[in-house]
């Protein structure tokens, strides 16, 4: 059975059929199957293109708002835009919509698309179920008719082409894939629930860690990824009738050029995969929490508390030895009460903070420092290099610490980690909490994805400390923490670290020094 309870059409393949070859899917326009063609040039995503009877079908629509990439790449096989027909849309995210508006305006093609995800599409909001975390240059969120909307299991007829749309929800809420039956085969469009055919993607993105779309599932949950849906999903495609060809929705991320045939042991082989990637991801969800640092105060294990964000930083606090340490002070006048706010709701033993660690003296981590100290007496914990930008910052009379003090001062297990090359005496603190070790380092390491790294080399080159910052790195890789918090968390992520996370967020940027961050 397929999903959303349709019964898949009985046609097979022959032995004949079978063993014919698709092209490599490269990037550029090419026939795939007679009538079929993938228009590889759009990027990141691909479109696929379906001859029938009536006219064209188009499987997702690219980034483009002008559509200038489909069209030119439809010209290339030989076909007119203009007699599209119809618009199958994956899922919501903006490299796959951004020109299903202006085509269908042109040629009165309808758009279809997954119930779950026709609201951000027919809206263009919020922008997290528009881009996820795709940052490209230019692509900017639309609005999109959606005249058809899909729950799955429903068969799309256009000319005498039948696309069996499939419920298909995980790497968004409503994406479906769709299965066409031609010639003896059976094609899936597998949309972003598939990125590519290789499971080696790595080489191409250290980042990724599948050829599925799984990323989302690791993201906060506004980022709309759900790992259980996901699972659930690849499940319902093991099981029914394997495709002869499977086409992705990013087969630019193949390292290397891949032919989309599948024999059935092949598919199985990387759906198994995919579930075993998911049912690893729930088992740790289950066992660590899914702790994301999404702007939520949470706590994440007994005696250490997410606040939320103020002025683009985190806040935490920890309750050791029965003290109230704090972690930075960004924000204004506001960030008294909002650490009370966030205190009082998740029932913190102790509600006055004994001491504030500083994991830098720059202005943002210290602009609300002058207001707590007016809230609460805390002593502050700097480096003795930051202690002149914190008595200015505060302008008030203020207790002073070194990390190595605060021990004596407090009876506090909270060791220091001496930090540079970003910022004005940086420094991180490691801490054990319920046997895990919990790293706070600031704004070192910085997280692996583009914004965060170009941020992160424009700091660099304004403040010449490129030595000093591969040497923090190299110390912080010495450390194997279960826990990181950074002072400016990327997509709400996950304050758990798992399997390799924290090496590759290592290498990435000792990588980054040498060119090595991807564009």
């Amino acid at each position: 059975m397929l999903a959303g309870g349709c019964r898949s059409p009985g046609v097979r393949s022959t032995p004949a059929q079978a063993a014919l070859q698709a092209p490599a899917l490269i990037p550029n326009a090419l026939t795939l199957a007679p009538g079929i063609h993938m228009l590889g040039s759009c990027s990141p995503s691909a479109v696929y293109a379906v001859e029938t009877d009536s006219g064209l079908v188009l499987i997702d629509s690219g980034k483009e708002a002008d559509a200038r990439v489909v069209k030119a790449d439809l010209s290339k096989v030989g076909l007119d835009w203009r007699r599209v027909r119809a618009i199958l849309l994956t899922h919501a995210h903006g490299d796959h919509t951004g020109g299903a508006a202006h085509i269908r305006a042109r040629t009165g093609a309808r758009v279809y698309a997954g119930k779950g995800d026709a609201a951000t599409i027919r809206t263009g909001e919020p922008e997290e179920a528009v881009f996820a975390t795709l940052v490209v240059p230019g692509m900017e969120a639309r609005r999109t008719p959606v005249d058809v909307g899909l729950r799955g299991g429903e068969a799309v007829r256009i000319g005498g082409a039948v696309f069996q749309a499939l419920a298909a929800p995980g790497h968004s809420p409503g994406s479906i894939c769709y299965v066409l039956e031609r010639d003896g085969r059976r094609v899936l469009f597998a949309g972003d629930v598939l990125l590519c055919l290789n499971g080696n993607v790595q080489q191409v993105d250290p980042a990724m860690r599948s050829p599925f779309g799984t990323y989302v599932a690791y993201r906060a949950p506004r980022y709309r990824g759900s790992a259980d849906a996901y699972l659930s999903t690849l499940r319902k495609l093991r099981e029914m009738p394997p495709p002869d060809l499977v086409l992705p929705g990013h087969p630019r991320m193949d390292p290397e050029p891949q032919r989309p045939t599948f024999s059935a042991e092949r598919w199985r082989s990387l759906m198994d995969e995919g579930i075993g990637e998911l049912q690893a991801l729930l088992e740790r969800y289950a066992r660590d929490g899914a702790d994301f640092l999404d702007g939520q105060p949470k706590e994440l294990e007994p005696g250490l508390y997410y606040l939320g964000d103020l002025g683009g930083r985190a806040l935490y606090a920890l309750y050791l030895n029965q003290k109230l340490l704090l972690v930075d002070a960004p924000g204004g006048p506001e960030l008294p009460d909002v650490v009370a706010g966030a205190l009082s709701r998740l029932r913190v033993p102790a509600r006055t903070p004994a001491a504030i660690l500083l994991t830098s003296a720059d202005h943002t981590a210290i602009s609300g420092l002058r207001s707590l100290l007016k809230r609460w007496r805390a002593a502050v914990v700097v480096p003795p290099e930051g202690r002149e930008a914190v008595r200015a910052d505060s302008r008030t009379a203020v207790r002073i610490l070194t990390p190595e003090e605060l021990r004596r001062a407090f009876g506090v297990e909270v060791g220091a980690v001496p930090l540079g090359g970003r910022g004005k005496a940086p420094v991180g603190y490691i801490a054990t909490v319920r046997g895990k070790t919990v790293l706070l380092s600031g704004r070192i390491p910085a997280r692996p994805d583009q914004p965060s790294m170009v941020a992160l080399l424009a700091d660099l080159r304004r403040e010449g400390s490129g030595g000093s910052f591969l040497a923090a790195v190299a110390r912080l890789g010495k450390l194997k923490p279960d826990l990181w918090l950074p002072a400016q968390p990327s997509y709400g992520q996950n304050a758990n670290l798992y399997a390799g996370e924290w090496e590759n967020m290592v290498i990435r940027n000792l990588a980054a020094m040498s060119g090595g961050v991807p564009e």
